[in-house]
């Protein structure tokens, strides 16, 4: 199967007019984009993946409910979507994803083998209770799904940030939100 194409970008978010393979990207450093789904049941709990212990980058981390690479030639919305179903098992169209706001996340991980520029789109969407019972993990990318409430999200971090992929401006979106617990 050949290499997943992604479109690079300038360092200020424009696009560069070329696309490279997955892995050139990372072990360049080269600025691409991404998208995060913050998924949320009825009750108004998020959902985060436990990375899977197989993962290059941050195995056996609490991460976003879904996140993955925008393909060449495609849309942050679309990918969202395909991440969605690959990741979580769940089909959802794309008027469900509610826009929130794009960051930026530059990382060096790996010891420096694997370099992380990326430009992100942050979602947020609402699963039914019949999808929030029936999350598929995908195998090799997520090992388990946790649910939490906003504040048992904040003081599990505050307690103990290493079991969190970081993403400061998403955890400052979930920290300014109010949720109706019901």
């Amino acid at each position: 199967m050949p290499e997943e194409q992604i479109d690079i970008l300038n360092s200020d978010g424009t696009p560069a007019g070329f696309s490279r393979g997955r892995t050139e990207v990372h072990a360049k450093g080269l600025w691409h984009r991404t998208i995060h789904v913050w998924a949320f049941d009825s009750k108004g709990r998020i959902l985060f993946q436990l990375r899977s212990h197989l993962k290059e980058n941050n195995p056996n981390l609490l991460d976003t409910s879904c996140a993955g690479h925008i393909s060449a030639g495609d849309i942050s919305r679309n990918a969202a979507i395909r991440e969605l179903r690959e990741e979580l098992g769940v089909s959802k169209k794309t008027e469900d994803l509610e826009y929130l706001f794009e960051a930026i996340h530059d990382n060096i991980l790996n010891n420096g083998t694997y370099i992380d520029r990326e430009y992100y789109d942050t979602y947020k969407i609402v699963l039914t209770d019949d999808e929030a019972r029936h999350l598929v993990p995908q195998p090799g990318e997520v090992d388990d799904f946790v649910w939490l409430t906003r504040d048992e999200f904040l003081s599990m971090h505050a307690r103990s940030p290493e079991k969190f992929v970081e993403h400061p401006k998403d955890y400052g979106w979930i920290q300014s939100i109010q949720i109706t617990q019901k």
